[in-house]
């Protein structure tokens, strides 16, 4: 692709992040425990995505191994640990406080130390991970080391191919007898999407004019809407239903997300500045949520899980999380960039 391209290649792709972060963020605002037709539907695809976009972006060969494992260590590491202990500070707080007033309080009923653990562990379960969305930021990095690894080293593209998919038959199998350390499971499983990203961007097939996007979108949304087919599917816990049901509807809906912002085109242009503060929204939003919630149990004297499970509660969670992530995102990107894994840049 020639330089004059590549801005446009960059925004389109800014944009599908765009896009993708809102369903991240809206996936978390009401309960899963019974989820909705909405939520059945997002939870299909939106990681899935994110992987997919991850793969496009990869560049075997472009760096040494250790230059490569260095950068991903500043972008994903990085954030992950400073955000994944941000999140265990705030449950150590609720934990403190919980125990001087003597309340029993299940959220806070995994001592001091099992969330901390958990830090190092890098997988959701068992009161692990108190900032729940962090799995993914490590299960990106062991994607990206494993993607790089098989496309620097294997020359055929079947055979990429045929590593990728029985690596990803492994961490299905693995995670119903063991959880593994930093959502390994799970990475194995995006390592599908990354891959297909990956193919995509060597075949330069993207992007495509706005009308043809326009016109590949549609189906594959209708066919995105039969996920309920499949039930409630979840990567961060492994939850799949049929493994190829699975791959059917995350594909289509990965798909008709990044033709339906090429077909937008300019219309886009307002999720790119959402995609290019993706990291920031990502290691944030999940803190954010769950304050709201807890000033608004209080305020309204409702309990937390009315206000996950009902209409206008849930509604409000998400307009005052939307309102507050617009400042703390600014102070992010602009005074700790290094925890994003950005360098700061020179005035």
């Amino acid at each position: 692709m020639t330089s004059a391209a590549s801005p446009n290649r960059v925004t389109w792709i800014d944009a599908a992040k765009g896009l993708g972060i809102i369903l991240i963020v809206l996936g978390h605002l009401a309960s899963v425990e019974e989820p909705s037709a909405f939520y059945i539907y997002i939870y299909a695809f939106h990681v899935p995505l994110f992987f997919f976009i991850s793969g496009l972006t990869l560049k075997p060969g472009n760096k040494p191994f250790g230059a490569m494992l260095g950068d991903k260590a500043r972008t994903l590491l990085v954030p992950y640990f400073c955000y994944a202990l941000l999140g265990y500070a705030f449950y150590l707080a609720g934990y403190a406080a919980a125990s001087a007033a003597g309340l029993s309080i299940e959220q806070f009923g995994y001592g001091p130390w099992r969330p901390l653990w958990g830090v190092l562990y890098g997988t959701l379960g068992e009161g692990r991970l108190v900032n729940t969305p962090m799995w993914f930021v490590v299960a990106l990095f062991c994607t990206f080391v494993i993607g790089y690894l098989i496309n620097t080293a294997v020359r055929p593209m079947a055979l990429r191919w045929a590593m990728v998919l029985a690596l990803a038959a492994a961490g299905i199998l693995a995670s119903r007898h063991v959880t593994l350390p930093w959502s390994l499971s799970s990475a194995l499983v995006g390592l599908v999407f990354f891959q297909a990203g990956h193919t995509h961007a060597r075949l330069g097939r993207w992007p495509v004019t706005a009308g043809r996007a326009a016109l590949l979108c549609v189906p594959l949304l209708a066919l995105t809407l039969a996920s309920g087919l499949n039930g409630f599917v979840t990567l961060a816990d492994m939850v799949l239903g049929h493994p190829l049901l699975y791959l059917v509807f995350a594909f289509a809906g990965t798909y008709a997300t990044v033709l339906l912002v090429q077909a937008l085109g300019p219309g886009a242009d307002w999720l790119v500045w959402l995609g290019q503060s993706s990291m920031a929204i990502m290691v944030i939003h999940m803190l954010i949520i769950r304050v709201v919630k807890v000033a608004l149990s209080a305020v309204l004297h409702l309990p937390i899980g009315q206000l996950e499970t009902q209409t206008l509660p849930v509604a409000l969670t998400g307009v005052v999380t939307a309102i507050l992530l617009v400042p703390c995102v600014a102070i992010m990107e602009r005074f700790l960039p290094w925890t994003l894994g950005k360098r700061r840049v020179a005035a």
